[in-house]
């Protein structure tokens, strides 16, 4: 296990309507972009967010496409990029009905979920969404599965995940969610990322933690593809 620590900073504003801040800080996703994939390098994130893989990607020289369930996230996303043409407004569960090409990388941050909630944090939380915390972890199984059947034989999946601390309680996403994730691919190990600009980050959070959930770091998860 290794431990790093990057520069915590998030330069592009959200949209207006936009709920928090939940993205994946730039400098994490530049760092472990550059390091396991090369210029050109095919990159997927299936769960695009608001765009900062794709943005980064794109200014690292890599060939990054995205998919994002929330019209108006694939709205900005789009105007963050240059090739606007490569985000789908989509479920990552519906990947294979798409036409992304084989990939080196996925490169990814899914919707967290603590076990406590029972909106699905994969129709972006939607009040009229309902699911289990058992029933995410077998959707982003499914997820993965898809992923794995168009990533090269050489392929690297990079997963930004933290556990969560809520109401007292702990829910181990980051282990839950690299188990689901070993169901389909060979799990490398982790590194642990910690932040620069502690008071700046922990303001805003009661639970003390970056994620508004109580941890002050978060994993990469590596995994290699399948039979390597």
């Amino acid at each position: 296990m290794t431990f790093l620590t990057l520069p915590y900073e998030k330069p592009t504003a959200l949209p207006s309507s936009a709920d928090g801040d939940p993205r994946t800080p730039p400098s994490y996703v530049a760092h472990f972009l550059t390091e396991h994939t090369a210029p050109d390098a095919v990159v997927l994130d299936p769960f695009a967010g608001f765009g900062t893989t794709l943005a980064v990607g794109e200014r690292l020289g890599r060939e990054v496409y995205g998919i994002e369930y929330e019209r108006e996230r694939v709205t900005h996303i789009e105007e963050r990029i240059d090739h606007p043409e490569r985000v789908v407004h989509a479920s990552a569960l519906d990947l294979p009905s798409h036409d992304v090409p084989a990939i080196d990388c996925c490169f990814t941050s899914p919707p967290y979920m603590v076990e406590s909630m029972d909106v699905d944090p994969l129709a972006n939380y939607d009040d009229e969404s309902e699911t289990t915390y058992e029933e995410y972890l077998d959707a982003i199984e499914t997820v993965f599965a898809h992923v794995g059947e168009i990533v090269v034989p050489d392929g690297t999946v990079l997963v930004d995940v933290a556990n969560m601390k809520h109401d007292g309680r702990v829910t181990t996403l980051a282990w839950d969610v690299a188990d689901a994730v070993a169901a389909t691919f060979e799990f490398r190990g982790e590194v642990v990322v910690g932040w620069e600009n502690e008071d700046e980050r922990y303001s805003d959070d009661p639970e003390g933690g970056v994620y508004g959930y109580g941890y002050d770091h978060s994993y990469c998860l590596v995994f290699d593809a399948p039979n390597q």
